[in-house]
């Protein structure tokens, strides 16, 4: 009986301990509790970030990727190359240069959201690229973005409105905290 009072008060203790000094409080679900503040800690293992802000940057990448020329990125995207287009029949001579400059301009807004990795990611995998060549007709606005906390980071859900009917679009994402900034550090699209 005494071994099991000391076990409990060791645990008490700890608990003090962990709550004095800041722990992470979460929901069963992995929700913060409401009214209070939460920690989060990176996938990645490193700082604590308070909950609220790493999902607000989150949710700003998100809407990002899948809202239709988002900021306006794919009709300058697609003047530039209609103006390269013209120069290219003049002779110019620099039209690689160019048109690496066309994808650094349409993928700018992007580079304050993700880590230098993601950002040569989403490069190669044309993402967004993809979804404002695809829904150029008609815009795909996002409607709703549902994080659900993970052991290593997010899970995500964005409803989509495209020409009056709903789409979802899922995934996985990670953050990391560099230079007092949250970044995606980790994204992977499930459909």
């Amino acid at each position: 009986m005494k071994r099991q009072v000391s076990l409990l008060l060791v645990l008490v203790m700890l608990l003090a301990v962990c709550t004095a000094c800041g722990g992470s409080q979460t929901t069963g679900d992995g929700s913060a509790p409401a009214g209070g503040s939460v920690s989060a800690v990176d996938g990645a293992g490193g700082e604590e970030a308070d909950a609220a802000e790493v999902e607000a940057a989150l949710e700003q990448f998100l809407t990002s990727v899948y809202t239709t020329d988002d900021q306006g990125r794919y009709t300058a995207y697609l003047a530039e190359m209609e103006a390269l287009d013209s120069a290219a029949g003049s002779g110019s001579e620099d039209s690689q240069a160019l048109l690496d400059e066309a994808a650094d301009n349409y993928y700018a807004g992007f580079v304050p959201l993700v880590t230098e990795d993601v950002y040569t990611r989403m490069v190669q995998n044309r993402v967004p690229f993809k979804y404002d060549a695809l829904y150029a007709d008609t815009p795909a606005a996002v409607q709703d973005v549902a994080l659900t906390a993970q052991e290593d980071g997010y899970s995500y859900a964005v409803t989509l409105q495209i020409d009056g009917e709903t789409e979802t679009r899922s995934g996985e994402l990670q953050w990391a905290e560099q230079g007092g900034s949250i970044l995606v550090s980790s994204f992977y699209e499930a459909d």
